[in-house]
């Protein structure tokens, strides 16, 4: 009985390896202990390294290397920046427009600002992701906007079509005569693809200012 006890207590590590070891050919290290040291923890200092040096490379790579220094790239975003607050502002007055227009017009007017809205999300997000394409952070909140835009908004305010219209206008002719200053800015910073991509914007405005225009000539508004 007392032997028959003597093998119900339990084996050390030590006792296993060296009865696997009767029974398997030798290996070194011996097969069965292989992976006992895999979840060790590493050094503390050598991680520490790795990851530092992993943050410098990440750091370096994040920066554009597209032949204009970071000075250039930042006067350049700044523009943009600028730029974007104002044509989220004037998207947000159109479709303000769109859901409040009224009047004998009011079915061609409520889609025509909706195609002109819809233009303008899309030049709100070509100016941000300029913005982003030059290394720099695009505005993405209300406070930002408002605080720079250079356009006003007309809040508790509901005209008539017509001076709807009127103030779409005023507001792309603005824009259209602050992008011809900034890209003379674009060029000192010698950006030539900004100045590419402002000139696309400046023929946007001026054809949807055209486009507005051609409202307000008529007698029906």
């Amino acid at each position: 009985m007392g032997a028959i006890s003597g093998r119900d207590q339990p084996m050390s590590e030590e006792m296993i390896d060296a009865t696997l070891a009767d029974s398997f050919p030798a290996s070194d290290p011996p097969s069965w202990t292989l992976g006992r040291d895999t979840f060790q923890e590493k050094e503390p200092a050598a991680a520490t390294i790795k990851t530092s040096k992993t943050n410098s490379q990440e750091r370096s790579m994040m920066k554009p290397n597209i032949a204009l220094s970071q000075e250039q790239c930042e006067g350049v975003v700044k523009i943009l920046n600028l730029l974007l607050s104002d044509e989220y502002l004037l998207y947000t007055k159109t479709r303000n427009y769109h859901w409040n227009v009224t009047g004998p017009q009011f079915n061609d007017l409520h889609k025509f600002f909706e195609e002109q809205y819809t233009e303008l999300n899309e030049v709100v997000d070509a100016v941000a992701e300029r913005a982003r394409s030059l290394g720099g952070w695009a505005f993405g909140t209300l406070k930002e906007f408002s605080q720079h835009a250079r356009l006003s908004e007309h809040p508790d305010q509901y005209p008539s079509a017509r001076q709807m219209i009127a103030n779409l206008l005023a507001d792309h002719e603005t824009i259209v005569r602050q992008l011809r200053i900034d890209l003379e800015a674009a060029e000192k910073h010698h950006d030539m693809g900004t100045n590419d991509f402002l000139t696309g914007l400046m023929e946007k405005h001026e054809k949807m200012a055209w486009m507005l225009r051609a409202f307000l000539q008529g007698e029906s508004v």
